[in-house]
């Protein structure tokens, strides 16, 4: 059974680590702040319906009867992302308010690239990640045929000059490959790849990278570990990558970082705090993505367990069933 306090997701030590980052509005920024806008690439927003509402006071009153099972956000550690970044939070009224990016109407689809070579082991983790994603934002997810790394020209590559990793350009991803080949109906459009990241001058690797305007990300598992290795080293690679998946698909989706609560989407500038958090949402996201995907929470819970259950994740099944109890007194 794997420990989920021996997860490590995103990291940022000045230059020598690195932050999972958004690009919003064209500038480059720690992703605390969702668009002002509906966003997408053409400016499309769903319309808020009567039924919209009414889930809206509904998942209020759910919010208060989760509350007691979540740890509230304390006084940041020394080190720690709050106590060196100063953020406004996001409240659930706001988000709502916000007219967040959904995906529903005609960009309801999360669209999976495979990019590059990867083992058997690697290509069962995007399998294994693309159905999370699925259950997690109640949207259908299709994963596109794997694209070699050819297709990425050598303009967009390189050789670290210390360590001599062999990495893309993520801004190349994003913007010359990806976003032109967006799907017409795509929530969003994520590449996934298995060779290392670095977003230009000045860092020297990402973890991942997205866009809260324009629906493109793409992430790298190729700090995640070997999941070849054994099988906790496969559980450890897989976790990391669902983590890292649906906190920035969460942003895609207009969630902004969580100071409320120790929570998945909260921002971290080290491991031992990011090993501090859980796969899961804390009630005010978890709420905004039930209220962005029109899903009943409950019924969200229990989709969440029946995954975890069938890949042996107990901890989060338990946490979830957990969560169930709670809302139904």
């Amino acid at each position: 059974m794997f420990n989920s306090s021996e997860r490590a997701c995103r990291v940022w030590c000045g230059l020598a680590c690195v932050w999972l980052f958004i690009l919003s509005a064209g500038c480059d920024n720690a992703g605390v702040t969702p668009p002002d806008g509906a966003g997408g690439v053409d400016g499309d927003a769903v319309e808020i319906s009567a039924a919209d509402r009414e889930r809206e006071r509904q998942l209020i009153v759910q919010i208060e009867k989760l509350k007691p099972l979540h740890k509230p956000m304390g006084k940041p550690r020394p080190g720690d992302w709050l106590a060196q970044h100063k953020e406004a939070g996001q409240s659930f009224e706001l988000y709502v308010a916000s007219k967040p990016v959904r995906p529903l109407g005609k960009r309801r689809v999360i669209y999976i690239q495979p990019l590059g070579d990867f083992t058997a082991t690697q290509k069962k983790i995007i399998a294994v990640t693309s159905e999370f994603m699925g259950v997690y934002f109640n949207a259908p997810v299709k994963v596109k045929e794997t694209v070699p790394l050819s297709a990425i020209p050598e303009s967009a590559q390189r050789i670290h000059p210390t360590w001599g990793d062999k990495q893309i350009l993520s801004t190349y991803v994003l913007h010359d490959f990806l976003k032109p080949k967006l799907p017409d109906d795509a929530a969003c459009f994520i590449a996934f790849t298995a060779q290392d990241l670095w977003p230009g001058e000045g860092w020297n690797f990402v973890f991942g990278q997205a866009s809260l305007r324009q629906r493109v990300g793409v992430w790298s598992m190729y700090r995640f570990g070997d999941p070849d290795q054994n099988e906790f080293t496969y559980k450890l690679c897989l976790m990391r990558t669902l983590q890292t998946a649906v906190h920035e698909t969460g942003h895609m989706f207009s969630i902004s970082h969580c100071i409320a609560f120790e929570c998945n989407m909260c921002g971290a500038n080290n491991l031992p705090e990011s090993d501090r958090r859980d796969v899961w949402m804390c009630p005010l996201c978890a709420a905004k993505v039930c209220w962005g995907s029109r899903i009943n929470m409950v019924d969200r819970y229990a989709t969440l367990k029946a995954f975890y259950d069938k890949y042996g994740f107990e901890k989060e099944s338990v946490f979830m069933q957990k969560s169930i109890e709670a809302l139904e007194k």
